[in-house]
């Protein structure tokens, strides 16, 4: 009888354990699968007046310009960045005159577009589809640069409905402009590609080169009558894509990924509820 005794009790403890171990492997299993899922997720960030995600600093206004949050044509929610010339900038995620401003690797950006539109009753100094310029701004060492789009060499000339929104897309051109230096060229003409040939290309940037910031805005030249809007900025690095969506107030709906996210996570624990029951039946 005490040897019976003593070997239920060292098979209980052991069946405990085996228990225990797959419960805790299922539970792991489940938290991994939502980790490894979330990092590829794309996810978008609501941003209302007064956020210190996405500023407008005085100093980037001249002669009229303005940019601010408003309702004045909604796109995507209830709002909209409507911008104003003859120049402005809307800010985002850092300061692209700070060396100390790191929003990662230049070599690991994968997208940056954006939704815009020229208002119905703008006018202007320059092309009537004159468009907003999206910025990538960059630091390499001491040497501070820009990425800029413009509809100009993207087609969009004569190609344009005022009051109507258009999408940018993720192998655009940009052109490079270089503090102190100005625009880069190709033989006698300016240099248009996409950020990934900038990235790519031979002896334009070091492999330690760095985003400080990204910029919507005017200018210069547009003159105070010009009117446009900017909306959805997508910012691609690494394994994470944002889109900042620009809203008069806070969205009451929650965005895909968070859903996404849920879903994982309601994913997760039914994978763990369905391993506890089959360890009940060891």
């Amino acid at each position: 009888m005490l040897l019976k005794r003593i070997f239920l009790n060292i098979y209980s403890r052991t069946l405990v354990k085996t228990k225990f171990s797959k419960i805790r492997n299922s539970f792991f299993l489940a938290s991994g699968l939502v980790a490894i899922h979330a990092v590829s997720l794309a996810g978008t960030i609501v941003v209302n007046p007064g956020s210190t995600l996405w500023t407008n600093p005085t100093g980037e206004n001249s002669g009229g310009g303005s940019s601010a949050i408003t309702a004045t044509m909604p796109n995507a929610g209830n709002g909209s960045l409507e911008m104003t010339g003859d120049r402005t900038r809307f800010v985002g995620l850092g300061d692209f005159y700070s060396s100390g401003s790191n929003l990662g690797l230049l070599s690991t950006v994968n997208e940056l577009t954006f939704q815009w539109a020229i208002a119905a009753a703008s006018t202007g100094a320059l092309s009537p589809d004159y468009t907003p310029a999206l910025r990538l701004h960059i630091f390499d060492f001491d040497v501070r640069s820009e990425l800029v789009w413009e509809g100009a060499y993207n087609g969009t000339y004569g190609n344009t409905t005022k009051g109507q929104f258009y999408t940018s897309g993720v192998n655009d051109n940009f052109y490079r402009f270089v503090t102190g230096v100005g625009v880069t060229l190709s033989g006698p003409a300016q240099l248009n590609q996409s950020i990934n040939s900038w990235i790519t290309s031979t002896g334009l940037y070091s492999p330690f080169a760095y985003v400080s910031a990204i910029s919507v805005g005017v200018g210069s030249s547009a003159s105070s009558s010009y009117r446009a809007f900017a909306d959805n900025v997508t910012f691609g690095i690494g394994e994470v894509s944002t889109t900042y969506n620009f809203e008069t107030a806070a969205a009451d709906v929650p965005e895909p990924a968070t859903i996404a996210l849920v879903g994982l996570g309601l994913l997760g624990f039914a994978v763990s509820r369905r391993r506890l029951a089959r360890s009940k039946n060891v």
